[in-house]
């Protein structure tokens, strides 16, 4: 397979490849910005003459990678400013404070009432943007409860990750694999969705046993507890009254817009939504716009997906990916079941080392070079929005969410080991990518 994947290679290929590996090399070792990395390399290639042909100019060329994604990107930061907006009612941490005071702080039903708010809130919000609204509320409640730190950030980080794949707004790549190949939201909730469920208390009860020991009590936690005040987390009244309404409604739309678009022939896209949403909250709410663009857009991972378009692009471009779905199909001889475990178990352990988001993007397209040979792909999108998922969990750095998490860990002087969170973590990304396998496997092949 590999002597034969080389000698197909034409020199444009060879350098697509070459810097992709530059550009994960500084990915997976942090050394520079991530953004950074992602626009120079694109840069680099339409330098380089990559994208090129009788047709058009290299630019030409490459920005069409970036226009074909501007739905993904309007969504993402839609969403961040929806959010961002959103969060200044003080809701999230309300809900929060009420778990903590409904478990009366027992630190088990405390660790499990956060996973199942992340997870609940990462299916409707995002996972980064629950992750910014939810660590500092964590952080807080560790420090002010006396509670190990490692237990309740490992499970936020788990379930943000896994709860990534239960929706199409759940996360990026989740978005961007829907998006292209024309998943609707019910199909992604119902496949993926419910495997996510079943993920969630696997991964509850391992992290209960891996930390059975750490579980105790504070002394004063009644006390500490009494003292808490939902109501009082409950900030600005008026977002609370109009903004909520607001993000509820439009997360229905993105629900129903493939019934809408049946019965009405309206197509509402979910930039279209959340970017409405977003600007008429700004307008309500008497935001200036230059304070909101910079205070509540996260514009290194817009420019780090910008860059990724034109980097995955490349490949595409070059025929890199055809050459890829080829050989995957080689070397499994073309049967399902060894791809489905292929990609299962391979996105699982590959997204924990490197960034999920260029590995989802790249596979993406070499299923959908698969399917074009005529192989029946459909249980393979489902493996690969899971396997990237679970992996995103497996390390400090596997995901954006992790390095949140622990940024903010840090700044609050609670240091997280990289080798101890990654010989707790790599087990159960095992064990969640087996059993993602599993289902598919009995469901689709069986």
């Amino acid at each position: 397979m590999l002597p034969e994947f080389i000698l197909n290679l034409s020199i444009p290929s060879v350098i697509a490849i070459c810097v992709l590996l530059v550009v994960y090399f500084f990915l997976i070792t942090e050394k520079l910005p991530k953004a950074l990395v992602a626009v120079l390399g694109g840069i680099a290639l339409i330098v380089m003459q990559v994208f090129s042909s009788e047709e058009a100019s290299s630019q030409e060329n490459a920005f069409h990678f970036i226009s074909h994604n501007l739905d993904i990107l309007g969504f993402v930061i839609g969403m961040m400013i929806l959010v961002g907006i959103v969060r200044e009612s003080g809701v999230f941490e309300a809900a929060a404070i009420w778990l903590v005071k409904t478990v009366k702080g027992k630190p088990r039903a405390l660790l499990i009432a956060l996973g199942y708010l992340t997870l609940g809130m990462t299916a409707l919000f995002s996972n980064i943007p629950t992750i910014l609204i939810l660590a500092p509320v964590v952080l807080v409640l560790i420090r002010q409860l006396k509670l190990p730190a490692l237990p309740y950030l490992f499970m936020i980080v788990t379930m943000a990750n896994i709860g990534g794949a239960m929706t199409p707004i759940s996360d990026p790549t989740t978005y961007y694999q829907a998006k292209t190949v024309g998943l609707s939201f019910t199909e992604v909730v119902t496949n993926s969705g419910l495997i996510v469920m079943v993920l969630s208390v696997v991964s509850t009860l391992y992290i209960l046993f891996i930390f059975r020991n750490e579980f105790k009590p504070a002394d004063n936690a009644e006390t500490d507890i009494a003292q808490f005040n939902p109501l009082k987390a409950l900030q600005n009244r008026y977002v609370l009254k109009v903004g909520i309404p607001i993000a509820i409604s439009t997360i229905i739309l993105m629900v129903l817009k493939e019934n809408i678009a049946k019965f009405t022939g309206v197509m509402l896209d979910n930039a279209t939504l959340t970017m409405g949403a977003s600007f008429l909250c700004i307008l309500l709410f008497h935001k200036e716009p230059h304070k909101v663009f910079r205070n509540l857009i996260d514009w290194e991972i817009i420019f780090f997906f910008i860059g990724l378009f034109v980097v995955v692009g490349a490949l595409e471009f070059t025929h890199v990916i055809t050459l890829l779905a080829n050989g995957l199909v080689t070397l499994t001889q073309g049967s399902m079941t060894y791809l489905l475990l292929l990609i299962s178990m391979g996105s699982g352990i590959l997204s924990t080392f490197i960034d999920n988001v260029p590995y989802n993007i790249t596979m993406v397209s070499a299923i959908q070079e698969m399917e074009r040979t005529g192989i029946a792909v459909y249980p393979l999108w489902w493996a690969l929005n899971l396997g990237t998922s679970i992996g995103g969990a497996g390390s400090p750095i596997a995901a954006a969410c992790n390095v949140i998490v622990f940024g903010q860990a840090e700044k609050e002087k609670i240091h997280i080991n990289f080798m101890k969170y990654l010989l707790l973590a790599a087990p159960l990304t095992i064990i969640n990518s087996l059993i993602t396998f599993g289902i598919l496997w009995l469901r689709y092949l069986q």
